[in-house]
């Protein structure tokens, strides 16, 4: 049985692997639904535990977004050294490292899930300056979680995150944000971009605006909801099932039709 903070490797027999990227202050498991739906149609899927993640948040204070690169970038090469092509995705913070891979790497596809080029918390803006004095912050979701009547934040999967917030690791974010936000464009690798309609914490206008401009055909979806964690949330099977439509067309050569939204 596959432990909550541990590597997820599953085998297939295409030659095309898929690697997965999990949010900012979260472990593999939130990708796990997502990850056996793709391996039902062959793919291989790796989602790797990023460094600082599963541990305690403090570990989070001393690396930096190039250290959390390093390691997708290493994850990257490994399944290339296997397989013709990789395809990379990401929830959220994972979404914009996937973009960031996609700058450094010939990645085949990519599947963005609430993935980051914006925040809607104006003081995440001011980490880069105030981490080193402010460490923690408690976060923005707790209040959501403590809520009694709020059932939708997170389905019973055994999923942890950080809380407080290690602000390090915000800062490091809104590094990575700034660095991959204007070469958009030169990201030529179809992608499929799906984001809930009222994303609290990353802004659906993030991915309205990543699907706009990325240089390579798009397909967008707007889900109804407020969640934010949309491979764990309540509405898993249909981001897994869009997802793996997506694939049989990329695979059918049939992608880059009209850029949707639904």
């Amino acid at each position: 049985m596959v432990g909550e903070h541990d590597d997820i490797r599953i085998a297939g027999s295409r030659r095309e692997a898929v690697l997965l990227l999990h949010g900012l202050t979260g472990v593999p498991n939130e990708l796990h639904v997502l990850g056996g739906a793709i391996a039902a149609d062959g793919y291989p899927v790796h989602i790797p535990l990023l460094p600082g993640r599963g541990t305690v948040p403090r570990d989070m204070d001393r690396l930096s977004w190039e250290d959390w690169m390093e390691a997708a970038v290493d994850a990257y090469d490994a399944l290339a050294l296997d397989h013709d092509a990789v395809i990379v995705g990401g929830l959220s913070a994972g979404g914009t490292m996937a973009l960031d891979l996609a700058l450094r790497r010939p990645v085949r596809a990519l599947l963005l899930y609430a993935a980051a080029i914006s925040v809607s918390h104006r003081f995440a803006y001011l980490a880069p300056y105030g981490w080193r004095v402010i460490r923690r912050w408690p976060s923005p979701g707790a209040r959501r979680r403590n809520d009694q009547n709020d059932q939708r934040v997170r389905p019973d999967e055994g999923i942890s995150t950080y809380d407080p917030v290690p602000i390090r690791a915000v800062a490091e974010l809104v590094g990575g944000m700034r660095r991959v936000r204007p070469r958009l464009d030169s990201i030529t690798a179809p992608a499929l971009v799906l984001h809930a309609a009222a994303d609290p914490y990353v802004p659906a206008a993030s991915g309205r605006e990543i699907a706009r401009r990325l240089g390579g055909p798009v397909e967008l979806g707007i889900l109804p909801g407020d969640g934010h964690a949309i491979t764990a949330g309540p509405d898993r099977e249909v981001v897994a099932a869009r997802t793996r439509a997506f694939l049989a067309r990329l695979g059918a050569g049939t992608t880059g039709g009209p850029r949707a939204s639904s």
